[in-house]
């Protein structure tokens, strides 16, 4: 019995030395998101010129401000571009 209270005092001791002993600064780390694939999708999907236009029109006739969400994409060059991909009407 005294052997079982003298490895969990043992145990403990580590433990708790571990967790005391000052780390060297570290650069934060981003936590990684989990990514969830829905079957059949492959993300959103761009409104072209006329549809965000159509879009538009229907908030403001519904007394509504649009505000039109984009998505940034990158490009063949290697810079990104602002892509629409939605339109959401909102109160003034």
């Amino acid at each position: 019995m005294k052997v079982y209270y003298i490895m969990i005092g043992l145990a403990t001791m580590s433990i708790v030395g571990c967790a005391s002993t000052p780390r060297p600064m570290e650069a934060p780390v981003s936590p990684k998101v989990a990514e969830y694939k829905l079957k059949g999708y492959d993300g959103p999907e761009a409104m072209d010129k006329q549809e965000v236009l159509q879009a538009s029109k229907k908030c403001i006739a519904a007394k509504m401000r649009p505000d039109v969400q984009y998505v940034s994409v990158k490009v063949d060059t290697g810079g990104k571009v602002l892509v629409p991909v939605d339109v959401q009407c909102e109160p003034y």
